[in-house]
């Protein structure tokens, strides 16, 4: 027999389902991991790295996303998809893939993700989670975020008039590297360290 050492007087046993997660809006999302490890997945057939990350930047900061990316597979399909998920978080984390030997070298490291909701079911009822759909680098940075995209209304837009050969205005301002942004960021991204 093992003492347990604890007082459960003030514990709310409501809690017993784990915690009442906020489901973030679909977006882009500025994370950093703070927790992970390799481990080995439910099936038995293989390793994946599972993560705690959390939402560093905005209105959102300190919301958690938890997720897993497998690392070896028995199923080759599996394997390959999830070995260039963790090559894009490490691009993402502005690192050279070719490095990455450890988990702890992503842990901390800031990094873009474009952010789902995706439903389950856990005892019988439909719940929501957020999970990572995309780490953005610099090779795909120019993805429309989750819920930017544009709405099919079915309405034909006017065409504009052929090109007259004048050099076109923008009112963006130039960032660090002269490149044109509309929004305005001023962080520059984790893969330009």
């Amino acid at each position: 027999m093992a003492q347990l050492n604890v007082n459960l007087a003030d514990v709310n046993e409501n809690d017993a389902e784990g915690g009442n997660f906020t489901v973030l809006p679909r977006g882009r999302y500025m994370l950093q991991i703070i927790e992970g490890d390799v481990k080995e997945n439910s099936k038995k057939t293989g390793m994946l790295f599972d993560y705690k990350a959390e939402v560093i930047e905005g209105d959102c900061q300190g919301a958690k996303i938890f997720g897993n990316i497998n690392v070896s597979h028995s199923n080759m399909t599996a394997q390959k998809i999830g070995q260039a998920q963790l090559k894009a978080l490490a691009l993402a984390c502005g690192m050279d893939p070719s490095t990455l030997s450890d988990t702890e070298q992503l842990n901390w490291q800031p990094f873009l993700a474009d952010v789902d909701i995706e439903p389950y079911q856990k005892n019988g009822q439909d719940k929501e989670r957020n999970v990572i759909k995309k780490f953005i680098h610099a090779g795909n940075a120019d993805s429309v975020p989750p819920g930017k995209e544009a709405a099919n209304d079915n309405v034909t837009k006017p065409t504009t008039t052929a090109n007259d050969n004048k050099p076109q205005t923008t009112t963006a301002r130039p960032t660090q590297n002269n490149a044109a942004t509309a929004s305005g960021g001023a962080r520059s991204m984790p893969w330009k360290k």
